[in-house]
């Protein structure tokens, strides 16, 4: 498997000009594609469904998302509302039935969808890992010293 790719500026280490030039190219291209639209509402979600799609694709536009991703962006959404639904069932039923000595099926529900959710969220740049690798800071995020944070003068 392939190890997932970085922006330029996230990189560390040293690279020549042409890898950091062909690097360049392939990340302009991210912007070539048409946003996801916040009102572009899948219908079959149901009602968590459509909540996270509200609350995650305003965010997710802050990130190189393109309406390509819809699919994923979708199955993340469904993924939440099952989890959540498989949560209420657990809290009536429990998460071990004795009689059967097992666990219960909304108890693996819920565990299956997190672990989905987990994959789709790194591939999403949902995580703080997988950020890290699209999100660059600006000049104003980087270091700055505590008398530039907090406006301490020489004569102070």
């Amino acid at each position: 498997m392939a190890r997932p790719r970085k922006l330029n500026d996230a990189k560390q280490g040293h690279r020549t000009k042409a890898e950091l030039e062909a690097a360049e190219l392939q990340e302009n291209t991210l912007n070539a594609y048409d946003q996801i639209n916040v009102d572009n509402i899948p219908e079959d979600l149901n009602e968590i469904a459509r909540k996270e799609w509200l609350r995650i694709v305003p965010l997710l536009s802050q990130l190189p998302i393109a309406e390509l991703d819809m699919v994923m962006v979708k199955n993340y959404c469904q993924l939440v509302g099952m989890q959540e639904e498989a949560y209420a069932d657990i809290q009536r039923v429990g998460t071990y039935d004795p009689g059967e000595n097992k666990r219960t099926g909304p108890y693996l529900i819920y565990m299956d969808c997190h672990k989905e959710l987990k994959s789709v969220c790194n591939k999403l740049g949902l995580t703080i890992d997988s950020r890290m690798r699209i999100v660059v800071p600006t000049e104003s995020e980087e270091k700055q010293s505590v008398y530039d944070q907090f406006g301490v003068d020489d004569d102070d």
